[in-house]
């Protein structure tokens, strides 16, 4: 099948127009096969922004910027922007323009409203936040900063002038504060100089003592660790006999409370008075017997017969 040339040059054409059509929206950063959403907002200020500018919601791009110009009704900058319909503007949803205008990284971001609010029409409006262009806010609180800055330098050349002047008065509080340190510094090196053989004595008498601890400790290591260990047995045996002797002392304890509450035959003797006196008695009575009966032994003896006694 021949192709006339006629058919060629058409099928050039469309197919050249095809691939400048997708190139242009390509590098507008538009959808290839798919149709865009197209929106504005009115700004006081433009910052910088220019068609081409990308749109971003929370850092990713979305869109960019159509037309940028000055509204003949409001006077303000009339941005015209879209975004893929994958994205839901809804009331609420604002736009701002962000990026540093003098390095040329200006972008318009756009923070989405409410989910469950009404859907904002193709074309519609989209309100607009305050932007943060940071060499703007620092050209607009130039002066105020300019002004502080003064202020501070004002504040530092009159403490430089007051240094100055205490620096120069010879009777000036610190010229005198410097020549009591200057004093003391003198007196302490004066102090240091007179003392310093005593001070060189103080230290090798010092290291002298570190040095023999250390081969006392290298020397007798082994000495040294029986002599700790054999006091530990010891202090453990101690630890088990105050043991033994804090139960002695509780059983002590229970037999004192015991004889003071009158129990037990040695208690009735400690609390009873009345027995006391019946066994002295009775003792008293048994010497007198014993005796009576050295003094007179026939008089138990002489009724008794040889055969009762053995």
């Amino acid at each position: 099948m021949k192709i006339s040339n006629e058919l060629k040059v058409g099928l050039t054409i469309i197919a050249a127009t095809a691939i400048f059509i997708l190139g242009v929206r390509y590098f507008e950063d538009l959808p290839l096969f798919t149709t865009t959403y197209d929106l504005s907002a009115e700004f006081e200020n433009a910052g910088g922004l220019i068609p081409g500018n990308l749109v971003r919601v929370n850092g990713v791009s979305v869109g960019s910027v159509n037309e940028v110009g000055i509204s003949a009704e409001t006077g303000k900058v009339d941005v015209k922007f879209h975004v893929d319909r994958t994205i839901t503007v809804t009331e609420g949803s604002y736009a701002q323009v962000s990026g540093i205008d003098a390095l040329g990284a200006v972008r318009l971001d756009l923070i989405l409203g409410p989910n469950d609010a009404p859907v904002i029409p193709e074309g519609g409006k989209v309100d607009v936040g305050k932007g943060n262009d940071v060499f703007g806010d620092l050209t607009a609180r130039a002066p105020e900063m300019v002004d502080k800055f003064s202020s501070v330098l004002n504040g530092l050349d009159n403490v430089l002038a007051e240094t100055g002047t205490m620096l120069s008065e010879p009777d000036s509080d610190f010229r005198s504060t410097l020549k009591s340190v200057n004093g003391s510094v003198t007196e302490l090196q004066n102090l240091l100089v007179a003392e310093r053989d005593r001070i060189s004595a103080i230290l090798l008498n010092v290291e002298e003592a570190t040095g023999s601890l250390k081969t006392l400790s290298s020397e007798n290591g082994p000495a040294v660790s029986k002599l700790i260990a054999d006091l530990s047995v010891t202090v453990k045996t101690l630890d088990r006999e105050l043991v033994r002797l804090g139960d002695a002392s509780s059983g002590l304890n229970v037999l004192l409370a015991k004889i003071n509450n009158g129990e037990g035959t040695l208690g009735l003797l400690v609390n009873d008075p009345s027995m006391y006196h019946k066994m002295d008695s009775t003792l008293d009575g048994i010497n007198l017997l014993l005796a009576d009966f050295k003094a007179n032994p026939g008089k138990y003896l002489g009724e008794m017969k040889l055969v009762d006694l053995f």
